[in-house]
């Protein structure tokens, strides 16, 4: 539990790391798969609009989504990162 400033000052370095380190992996995935999941993640975007956007029917946006995810899962895995 969190009970003072340098708790708290910690607790917001952990997760800027965190951030730092997924966006990274991020950067490490296929260009195709890396850009849904920006879109669907950081752009908060619905699938139909990634679709729209990037010119690729639904399922194929929700496969490269999929597969980003289980990339990404890999990766960490291979890093044995903990991420909280």
């Amino acid at each position: 539990m969190l009970t003072g400033p340098e708790d708290i000052a910690s607790a917001r370095i952990e997760k800027r790391q965190t951030y730092d380190t997924i966006r990274q992996l991020i950067e490490m995935l296929p260009e195709e798969q890396r850009e849904v999941i920006v879109l669907r993640i950081y752009g908060d975007l619905s699938f139909k609009e990634i679709s729209e956007l990037t010119s690729v029917s639904i399922n194929t946006a929700l496969g490269r989504m999929r597969y980003g995810l289980i990339n990404l899962r890999r990766l960490i895995e291979e890093r044995k990162l903990v991420l909280r």
